[in-house]
């Protein structure tokens, strides 16, 4: 059967996810030859886009989850969605890792041996977690394990921040981290609360029409992605509210239930 054929329309957002990613890593390639010629300006707008295109593929990666609930998604969904993942959220920022502070000069300097292990391991927890995602039935209220894309996308909102504040130890911890909760039996929230969701929508358009607008003014507003990508990081350890699901119609209509039972 051509493949072309077997396409649905959450296909297509998959690999608009894919797209971004690859051309993430291609961008990112190219500010690394900019930055070893000394055009510094260009290979730090290049590095912006990067990070850019991988917010873009987290958008998609969430717009298909959507798409694929309201419509029937086709023989490929599951397989191109995963595949998309793998290295839209765990392949490209670990190549952003290693191209971006790897190396002091990628044409003459020698490599970081270090900062190259973390990314490593960082995309292979990344990979496990999708695999366990895919062979293990999920909770629909929540996921085990923090979501790759999540990592991904704590990762980017701390590069996305100015120079002064990205320092590579505290990167690499993260990394590390973040590696850890992904293949970990943590249990995070599946957000649903439409508000919360267009509270969270609307800060990362900001952030992307920021970079259009500014690079430094995107730097600086990126502070408020970061700090809400670390809320729901630490929301399982503390519980907070406004990450759980109390606002989805699903917990309204419980509630409900609940209340005429009492009655």
């Amino acid at each position: 059967m051509n493949v072309f054929q077997m396409l649905r329309l959450p296909d297509l957002v998959s690999l608009l996810n894919l797209i971004c990613g690859i051309s993430s890593i291609a961008v990112a390639a190219q500010a690394t030859v900019q930055a070893a010629t000394f055009q510094t300006a260009a290979a730090h707008d290049g590095f912006a886009l990067a990070l850019i295109l991988l917010i873009v593929a987290a958008i998609a990666d969430g717009v298909d989850g959507y798409i694929a609930r309201r419509f029937k998604g086709g023989e490929l969904g599951e397989q191109l969605d995963s595949l998309a993942d793998a290295v839209s959220f765990g392949v490209a920022p670990a190549l952003l890792i290693y191209l971006q502070f790897g190396q002091v000069n990628p044409l003459v300097g020698e490599p970081d041996p270090l900062i190259a292990v973390f990314p490593v391991i960082y995309a292979v927890c990344g990979v496990l977690r999708l695999a366990r995602f895919n062979s293990v039935p999920s909770c629909k209220t929540g996921f085990e394990g923090l979501p790759i894309t999540a990592g991904c996308v704590m990762l980017v909102t701390y590069m996305m921040l100015s120079e002064r504040l990205v320092k590579i130890d505290f990167l690499l911890a993260l990394t590390l981290g973040l590696s850890i909760l992904m293949v970990s039996s943590v249990n995070y929230p599946k957000i649903r609360n439409v508000r919360i969701l267009a509270f969270i929508a609307s800060i990362f358009g900001i952030t992307m029409l920021l970079y259009l607008y500014n690079v430094e003014y995107m730097r600086i507003f990126s502070i408020l992605p970061f700090i809400l990508m670390l809320t729901y990081i630490f929301s399982p350890f503390f519980k907070i509210p406004l990450l759980s699901n109390l606002g989805s119609k699903e917990y309204r209509n419980k509630g409900l239930r609940i209340r005429k039972e009492k009655q």
